[in-house]
C-alpha cells in the first residue's frame, strides 16, 4: 500500500488528501480530530429519606457526590448506578462530555406515600445553578419526568402517586431557552425545606398533617413504616444533549 493511501484510495469522501504522517503513515488522530458522540441522554442523581424522618433545613444537594463515591444522605454507602450515572467529579462533566438541557425532572420512588409526596410539593423547592448563576427554581410539580409507573389493582389499600403523568411528552421543555453546561464547570441543584408546618399554614394545620399526630413546629416529616411510609428516593433528571468520546 503505498504512503498516504487506504484500500489504494489517496482522498477522503470529501475530496481532500489523506492526512499523513511524517513518516507518510495515514495520521488517524487528524481524521478523527474534534470528533464527538452525539446522543440524547439523561444524568440523573439520587436524594434518599428514611421512613418517618423530618427535613433539614440546610439545602440539600444533588449531585454533591459521583458513581461510586460515598453518597452523602445514604450513609456513606457507595454510589452505584441505581442511583447516579454521574462520573467524577461531582457537581461538573470530565471533558469531553457536556449538556445542553433541554428540561429537568423530578421522579418519586413508585411506592411514595401521597402523604409524603404532599409533604415534598407544597414544602418543599428546588433551586439550580450553573456557576453561581439561578436557571431555575420553584415548585417541583412543574418539572415532572414525564416517566413513572401507572396501572390499576384489585388489592386493598394498594395505590401510586406520581408527580405529573408517565408519558414522555409531559415534561416542561425549556426550548429556545434551553441553556449549556460545558466540560469542567460546576453546577448544583438544592432541594430546600425552609418552613415549619406552623409557619407554612398560619398554624391552621390541615387535616392529613393533624391525623399523623405531627408538631406544628416541625420541619415536613414522613410517614412511620408503622402508618404505611416507604421513605422517598427522589431522582433529580437532567435530560438534554450530550458530547461523549468517539470510540
Amino acid at each position: 500500500m503505498a504512503n498516504g493511501t487506504y484500500l489504494g484510495a489517496s482522498k477522503t469522501g470529501s475530496g481532500k488528501a489523506i492526512p499523513v504522517t511524517a513518516a507518510g503513515q495515514i495520521d488517524i488522530n487528524a481524521l478523527m480530530q474534534n470528533i464527538v458522540d452525539r446522543r440524547k441522554k439523561t444524568f440523573y442523581d439520587t436524594l434518599k429519606f428514611a421512613p418517618g424522618a423530618a427535613v433539614s433545613n440546610t439545602p440539600y444537594g444533588w449531585c454533591t457526590s459521583a458513581l461510586n463515591q460515598p453518597g452523602q444522605y445514604n450513609g456513606g454507602i457507595p454510589k452505584t448506578m441505581l442511583e447516579t450515572n454521574l462520573t467524577p467529579p461531582a457537581g461538573q462533566f470530565s471533558p469531553p462530555y457536556d449538556l445542553i438541557i433541554n428540561n429537568l425532572g423530578f421522579l418519586f420512588n413508585a411506592d411514595i406515600a401521597a402523604f409524603d409526596l404532599t409533604q415534598f410539593l407544597k414544602l418543599g423547592w428546588f433551586e439550580f445553578k450553573i456557576l453561581e448563576k439561578v436557571m431555575w427554581n420553584g415548585s417541583m410539580i412543574r418539572n415532572p419526568p414525564g416517566a413513572g409507573v401507572s396501572g390499576a389493582t384489585s388489592n386493598t389499600s394498594e395505590a401510586f402517586w406520581n408527580n405529573g403523568t408517565p408519558e414522555p411528552g409531559a415534561i416542561f421543555w425549556f426550548g429556545d431557552y434551553r441553556k449549556y453546561i460545558p466540560p469542567l464547570v460546576n453546577f448544583t441543584c438544592t432541594l430546600n425545606f425552609p418552613e415549619t408546618y406552623n409557619t407554612y399554614y398560619n398554624s391552621n394545620l390541615p387535616a392529613n398533617v393533624l391525623a399523623q399526630a405531627i408538631s406544628g413546629t416541625a420541619l415536613p416529616t414522613l410517614l412511620t413504616t408503622g402508618k404505611g411510609g416507604n421513605g422517598i428516593q427522589l431522582q433529580l433528571w437532567l435530560n438534554g444533549l450530550s458530547d461523549g468520546p468517539v470510540q
